[in-house]
């Protein structure tokens, strides 16, 4: 009987069996499911404000043009964009708005935005302001406005820290006049607020005024039932 012989010189020769695999070409999937594969990436939990910061997944826009243009459809596209900063550096002179430093072509795709009040309710930062350099008329793909309110400086308890009893009610309501005027394809304004927040309250009551007035569609999250 034979027998073979195996010695500590021949492992630098053996060679595992591989499969070869050819690579997977992501372009040849179709446009909705490379769309779905993107979102698993590029769609966030929350709102976006200026402190966002996510090279990691965004990272991904620099693997081709081609790559680059769908992936900002999107990020832009499938995520709610925090029209005025609400962060501790708000109130530098220097801040700027997240969708104003957008180029025209990205503020097109977007499709949510959100107009938070409450942050700074006696004394609004400069940037919270609607001009030309906000961008809000490139806007055209935006449909919905969300707008979250977490205090009504109206209320009694804020009595003696408030500039004046009007001072924030007249700020937020011409402030949002003029976001709903600016928006080209605005259909529906949609509200929440904090449980505190009452929708019979001074602040609230204008808000919805303004929105009335625009001809925009009213919903809201919670406490279904509005005043008439």
């Amino acid at each position: 009987m034979e027998t073979s012989t195996f010695s500590l010189s021949d492992v630098g020769h053996f060679k595992p069996h591989r499969k070869s695999h050819n690579p997977f070409r992501f372009f040849d999937l179709p446009a909705e499911l490379r769309h779905k594969v993107l979102g698993y990436i590029l769609r966030f939990r929350g709102i976006i404000d200026i402190d966002f910061d996510n090279f990691r997944r965004t990272s991904v826009f620099l693997v081709s043009k081609r790559f680059h243009h769908e992936a900002a459809a999107v990020l832009y596209g499938s995520n709610t964009f925090r029209l005025f900063p609400t962060t501790g550096r708000a109130d530098s002179k220097r801040t700027k708005p997240l969708i104003s430093k957008f180029p025209p072509h990205y503020r097109a795709t977007l499709t949510s935005l959100e107009l938070r009040l409450g942050p700074f309710w006696t004394k609004p930062p400069a940037c919270w302001k609607v001009s030309d350099a906000l961008g809000l008329k490139d806007a055209t793909a935006v449909r919905v406005l969300k707008v979250f309110v977490e205090i009504d400086p109206t209320h009694p308890i804020f009595h003696g820290f408030r500039s004046g009893k009007n001072f924030y009610t007249n700020f937020s309501g011409a402030l949002l006049r003029q976001v709903i005027s600016s928006l080209p394809s605005l259909d529906e304004v949609r509200f929440d607020k904090y449980p505190s927040v009452s929708y019979e309250g001074q602040l609230m009551t204008r808000l919805l005024e303004e929105v009335r007035i625009g001809k925009k569609r009213i919903t809201v999250v919670r406490d279904k039932n509005l005043p008439k």
